[in-house]
Parts: structure tokens; sequence; C-alpha cells
């Protein structure tokens, strides 16, 4: 059963419902349609070409999904394909009928009944898959065969082996979400409002001294980050070359940004950018917010630290 958009109200707080999971998502399905909801289940099991893996749901940040055929269309599939090379005109037509009815379910089957070396059969293909890619609109064909998870520490590609996922609506209650009828599914995980602490002498002595926050953040994310605090950038002389967040009026260790500042990346190998004293944005890679202090240019540790908060919450589905 498909959700209508008019479900998407908001996150599954407050609503009475209890020992519900921090795995909050936001749906997209089939025919477009947005829905916030929460994931019940703990883990997904995922057939690999190198095995099965259960991934807990609470590493997961996206899903995108693969075709999944509904029950039973999948011999109702290959039953057409077969009758396309009857004897009988009847059968024949009906059978290409039924193809371009299935629309996208039908598409890959038919491509490859398209090569098929019965030249009769192979020419009925051609015509269904034109009948199809006429109706059906373009991103809907191009649906792979696995499905896409991506963690918070790398990409699994497989196929999801249950055709449902459990699922919870304010409206609805418990739900088991069809497979079929899912494209994307964005996780938000348990973070919420995280307070923490970068140390310069760890985290700002040297260019390489990142602070993996742990926090995954994705382009579906705003992201906030609030701080303050002080730093010394030359302690052999206390007190001469204080800075907070926003950086001192000297370069730093490697010239890019100002000594002190405090910035972030996304993924290890992702592009830095100037948190200072408040940053707010969508950042558009998916990975681990990683922070730094950049490192006076003196060749000597710093000593202080900055107290950092970080927000994630969903860009709003009215923005999209």
């Amino acid at each position: 059963m498909l959700v209508p958009l008019f479900l998407c109200v908001g996150f599954v707080q407050g609503s009475g419902k209890k020992d519900l999971p921090a795995n909050q998502a936001e749906v997209r399905f089939g025919d477009g349609s947005l829905v916030r909801m929460t994931i019940l289940q703990e883990h997904l099991e995922v057939q690999t070409k190198y095995g099965k893996l259960k991934i807990p749901v609470k590493d997961i940040r996206r899903i995108e999904f693969g075709l999944h055929l509904p029950e039973g269309v999948g011999p109702q599939i290959q039953a057409a394909i077969q009758l396309m090379g009857s004897n009988v005109y009847k059968q024949r037509e009906g059978a290409v009928r039924d193809l371009v009815d299935l629309g996208h379910l039908a598409y890959p089957a038919v491509q490859k009944a398209a090569a098929s070396a019965d030249l009769e059969v192979a020419q009925r293909a051609a015509s269904v898959l034109k009948q199809i890619s006429l109706k059906v609109a373009p991103e809907s064909l191009r649906l792979a065969s696995d499905d896409t998870i991506q963690t918070v520490e790398f990409p699994i590609i497989g196929r999801i082996v249950s055709p449902t996922i459990k699922a919870y609506s304010v409206h609805f209650g418990e739900l088991s979400l069809k497979l079929s009828d899912l494209r994307v599914m964005s996780l938000r995980g348990g973070q919420d409002d995280t307070d923490l602490i970068v140390d310069a002498a760890k985290h700002g002595s040297q260019p390489d001294q990142w602070l993996d926050t742990g926090i995954a953040v994705a382009p579906n994310l705003k992201l906030t980050i609030r701080t303050d605090g002080q730093v010394d950038l030359w302690p052999q002389g206390p007190g001469q070359y204080l800075t907070g967040p926003k950086g001192y009026t000297t370069a730093g260790k490697g010239g890019v940004f100002m000594a002190g500042t405090l910035v972030g990346r996304v993924g290890e190998s992702g592009k830095a950018f100037i948190v200072g004293e408040q940053y707010e944005g969508t950042p558009s890679q998916e990975g681990k917010l990683y922070l730094h202090i950049v490192p006076s240019p003196w060749n000597n540790a710093s000593s202080g630290n900055y107290r950092v908060r970080i927000r994630t919450d969903y860009v709003a589905l009215s923005s999209r």
C-alpha cells in the first residue's frame, strides 16, 4: 500500500507510542510521495556477491532501492514472455498487452527477450519496450537490479532479503512497507544535539589532526554547529596569541585558513570548510563529520579548546 503525500506531517515524536527506536526516516515511494516515519527493525539482511550481511538500521543513512517485484508478478512476467512466442494469435496479443500494462516491472525481462534468437519474439519484445517507454517515467526504467545501502562507514551493494520493512506511522500505526513500492529511504539515526570538546593540543597542533565526531551527515540533513572557547596559539608566552573559533589575524600552518580557526569536513577526503563560531548549511556529500583547529604557523603545539554543539535536522520537504 502506498501512503499518500498528505501524510507527510513530521517525525514520530510525542505520539504516545512507547519504546520506538530512534531510526527516523524520510521515505520516497514509487508514486513520488514522501513520508516521514520510524523504522522498527533493528537490522536489515542484504545478500551481496560476497555473502549475506546483517546491517544495523542505526548505521544506515540512505537506501536507494533497486527493482523489487511484488509477490506473484515474476511468474506472471515469465509466462507472458513465453506466450509472445505462441502459435495462437490471441495469446500473443494478450501477452503483449499484459507486459505493457506491467510497465517498468516487466522492462528488464522484456529487454532480455528483445535479444531472443526467435526473431518474432524479439520483434514483439522491441514493440513492448517502445510502448512501455512512452508511458513510464525514464527514471523508473533505469532502476538497478541491486539495492545500494549507504552506511556511516561505506556503501553496500546487494539485495535486501525481506520483501518488507517494518515501520511506524503516527496515522496508521505499524506498517509493513513493501520494497516494491519504495524508491529511496533516508535515515537520520539517533543523532540530535551532540556536545563535544575539540582539544587544540590533540586536534590543532598539526595539519592532519582531525577529530572524528562520529556524526554522519548527508545532503538531506541540515547541519548546525555552534562553538565557543579559547585557544592559545603560542602557549610558551601565555596570553599573547589568544583566539576564538573564528581564528587569529595570522594565517595558520599551510596558509589556507587563519590560525586557530575551527574547520570541518565531511568524510575522510572531504574539502575543508570554515565552521568558526557558527555554521549552518546542507552538506553536498555523505559521510562522517570531522573537526580540526588550524595550527599556528610557528611549529608549536597549541593549547585550550573549543566547546562545540552539533545539530542535524531534516531539510524541510517543501524546500525540495
